[in-house]
């Protein structure tokens, strides 16, 4: 048997292999042997029909298609052996040619190969954040807002009212709007006047079972969601005005643009339709900020707070908050940083086995909102090809991330320890009551369980290097031969 390989720009192996005659004849006397338990040939009990026979029923090129599946199936295991390929999924037999020799040519997806380069030269600036005495206060109002005293309400909405609304909204095409708003004020006055305005008439309408227009695409649809009518907490700027005078089966329908700050960075500047139903109005009432609200709050605790105390708490709260979430912002800048510089190999299965999995994640997501993937397909009328086309540059990008991670691992020798998983679970447990840390214990001897806390503990290792590394304040790089990174942790190294 003569091996040839070559190696393609697709991160994948072209593996030819020359086969003996003598080896296909072999594998044609099986194949016609096996196609004669399958198949009644007049004279002959199954199985026991000879060669020639069998040629004759089926022909040739049956029995040789047959030998060609059983060849490729054993010579596969072979080439792996012998061409020494890493490979990163099953290969595929791309072509069979019996002259002038028996060849068979596989395609091999490789394991995919990463160089991180002079990732620890990456400097990034780091802003400390800070909170203010405005985000101190407006948390604390929330606390208030938590104690109001909430008495429904027969008059219009009013700005400090807290309403329960439908609301459907979707982004629209601004010069589209503008074109359907002309043409409706040329409609005679009673054709307006007859349009549907009563609440009852627009919930048939928009049930959860209602048809979007396949053009739009939605920016929120709930029901029965409430909301307090002022600046501090509409949707978006305007909302809440847009709803004062509303009475209890009002419908409103109104246009707002996404103002140009960071809350709506992703969609600055673009036009949303809102359709809301007024369903309930309620006034609230908020308790007094003062210390007997505090003790209120903090019943439960050993020593009850002042108002001071609590307003010193929720400062620390809401700093570990922004705290978390500025190091995951700096950490992941700086993982794409080391994307950047990185030289990546990889196949197209692997971003096809990242897009598939994606979309196992967006259809158990879907089926918590009552729907399926299969739903979301026939209404955005797409078929799988067109997702798979849709998600392959994300799935690209999270590859290359979990790539890139899963090598920082290696390169920097980060590891877990299974006393530092035992110390975490220790940890985890003694925050409950000493009657449920027994059975909370035995939950953690679950291999997938201690997989998890140690998938936790690495996550949050990686993201300290990543910050140190930023920083200029990473330790020498030193490598135990024992590492106990898990091959999950180690993909799913992007999420860190």
């Amino acid at each position: 048997m003569n091996i040839q390989t070559e190696r393609l720009a697709d991160h994948t192996a072209r593996v030819m292999v020359e086969l003996d005659a003598e080896r296909l004849d072999q594998a044609k006397q099986k194949a016609a042997q096996r196609i004669s338990k399958q198949v009644n040939v007049p004279g002959f009990r199954k199985g026991k029909a000879p060669y020639r026979i069998i040629v004759n029923f089926v022909g040739e090129q049956a029995i040789l298609d047959d030998a060609v599946e059983l060849l490729s199936n054993d010579i596969y295991k072979e080439v792996l052996v012998e061409s020494q390929l890493a490979p990163y999924g099953p290969g595929s037999l791309e072509k069979f040619e019996a002259d002038p020799k028996p060849t068979l040519t596989f395609v091999v997806p490789l394991q995919p190969e990463v160089e991180l380069g002079d990732y620890r030269s990456i400097r990034i600036d780091y802003e400390k954040p800070a909170i203010t005495d405005e985000a101190v206060n407006a948390a604390l109002k929330s606390l208030q807002e938590q104690q109001a005293v909430i008495e429904e309400s027969h008059k219009p909405v009013e700005l400090g009212n807290r309403v329960t609304i439908d609301i459907h909204s979707a982004f629209v095409d601004k010069d589209k709007s503008e074109a359907e708003s002309e043409a409706a004020d040329e409609k005679p006055a009673e054709e307006a006047e007859a349009a549907p305005k009563d609440a009852s008439t627009w919930q048939e309408d928009t049930h959860h079972d209602h048809d979007h227009s396949h053009d739009e695409t939605v920016f929120l649809h709930e029901h029965d969601t409430p909301v307090i009518v002022d600046e501090e907490h509409e949707l978006m700027p305007g909302f809440a005005a847009a709803l004062v005078g509303a009475n209890v089966g009002d419908r409103r329908t109104f246009e707002l643009v996404a103002p140009d700050n960071e809350e709506f960075a992703d969609i600055a500047g673009k036009t949303v339709k809102f359709d809301v139903v007024v369903k309930k109005i309620e006034t609230m009432t908020l308790p007094a900020l003062n210390d007997e609200l505090a003790a209120r709050l903090t019943a439960d605790e050993e020593k009850p707070l002042s108002l001071l105390e609590l307003r010193m708490r929720v400062r620390e709260n809401l700093e570990t908050a922004a705290q978390e979430r500025y190091d995951n912002d700096y950490s992941n800048r700086v993982l794409d940083a080391m994307v950047e510089k990185a030289t990546i190999a990889f196949p197209e299965a692997m971003v096809m086995d990242e897009v598939e999995q994606f979309l196992q994640q967006m259809d158990q997501s879907l089926r918590q909102q009552g729907l399926t993937l299969n739903d979301y397909m026939k209404i955005y009328q797409k078929s799988i090809e067109d997702l798979y086309n849709d998600y392959r540059e994300m799935g690209e990008q999270r590859l290359r991330r979990s790539l890139v991670m899963r090598q920082l691992i290696l390169d920097e020798g980060i590891t877990v320890t299974e006393d530092e998983v035992n110390a975490e679970i220790d940890r985890i447990v003694g925050r409950f009551d000493d009657n449920r840390q027994s059975s909370v214990r035995k939950l953690f001897g679950d291999k997938a369980m201690r997989e998890n806390v140690l998938n936790d503990l690495l996550r949050a290792r990686v993201q300290e290097r990543l910050i140190a590394i930023a920083k200029g304040e990473a330790p020498e790089i030193t490598k135990t031969g024992d590492n106990e990174v898990s091959e999950e942790a180690q993909e799913e190294g992007e999420s860190a």
